[in-house]
């Protein structure tokens, strides 16, 4: 099936376009006006930086969310102790010690998480020094071994929120959108040419600035519609529009339940969008 992308303006043969990304549990809203070409370009420079950042790791941890390669991500895998090392957690979350070596020439100190472990890799570092086999095996064997008491270390984490991997997301779930609905309208209005050309921009490894399309929703608002989402029991995604006083036309944008947010101006002609504003969408997270 050929369209018309939306990107990039092309009639070209079209590919399904999550709006919300896959990844964080969206399965119904999508759309089929965007190019194979830009859908592939998209995700490669916007929706994979997104969903990998660690806010969205996070939260899909949290809800057991499968990425591309069918694996839920573990966003605490790599911490460190009190005393400065290493830990990862494995799939059972049990902490596992990175291994350190310190060879002296006359000891060899090792950390890791176990015994084996320190074995394995102490034999391997003393036939690159070529010792016999077995001849390492007896100065092994006549090794001190030291364990650690602690069964489960004071381990640290640390995550920084791409902000701007959030903010590109946000736009593009509203530009894509409001494409999805009013087609031919909206590609003539002159936010939503700013919007795509901001988008391709960034899909193309520049950097424009886009701040002034973005506005973060207030306390006094943001908590009520938080509070009405949270009633339904469900862990939705969640859209609705805001239509200003002066006419402006934002979309108001709320994932996994609001606790992450944002308005997008849309539109500074939200009166040729009869309606708009009783519109709202949910998407329930699966």
């Amino acid at each position: 099936m050929e369209t018309t992308c939306m990107f990039c303006g092309e009639k070209k043969e079209s590919s399904i376009e999550h709006i919300i990304p896959k990844a964080i549990g969206n399965e119904t809203l999508t759309t089929n006006n965007v190019c194979k070409d830009c859908n592939s370009a998209l995700g490669a420079t916007i929706d994979d930086r997104f969903v990998n950042s660690w806010a969205m790791q996070m939260e899909r941890n949290r809800l057991s969310l499968k990425g591309y390669k069918g694996t839920v991500p573990n966003p605490m895998k790599n911490g460190t102790d009190e005393d400065g090392n290493q830990v990862i957690l494995d799939k059972g979350q049990s902490p596992q010690y990175i291994p350190t070596i310190d060879d002296t020439g006359h000891s060899l100190a090792i950390r890791t998480s176990s015994t084996k472990k320190a074995y394995q890799i102490a034999l391997k570092k003393l036939k690159r020094k070529n010792i016999p086999k077995e001849q390492a095996k007896e100065i092994l064997k006549n090794s001190k071994v030291l364990c650690s008491d602690k069964i489960r270390p004071n381990i640290s984490f640390e995550g920084q929120i791409d902000t701007e991997a959030l903010k590109l997301e946000f736009l593009k779930i509203a530009f894509e959108y409001m494409n999805k609905e009013y087609g031919d309208m909206y590609r003539k209005d002159p936010i939503g040419n700013d919007l795509k050309n901001i988008l391709n921009q960034f899909k193309s490894g520049n950097k424009v600035d886009y701040s002034k399309y973005l506005s973060d929703i207030p306390k006094g608002k943001i908590t009520p519609l938080k509070n009405a989402i949270q009633r339904r029991g469900k862990n939705i995604h969640y859209i609705q529009f805001v239509l200003t006083d002066d006419k402006r036309l934002f979309m108001t944008i709320l994932l996994f339940n609001g606790n992450y947010s944002q308005n997008v101006l849309v539109s500074n002609c939200g009166k040729e969008y009869p309606k708009i504003s009783d519109k709202k969408i949910a998407v329930v997270i699966k």
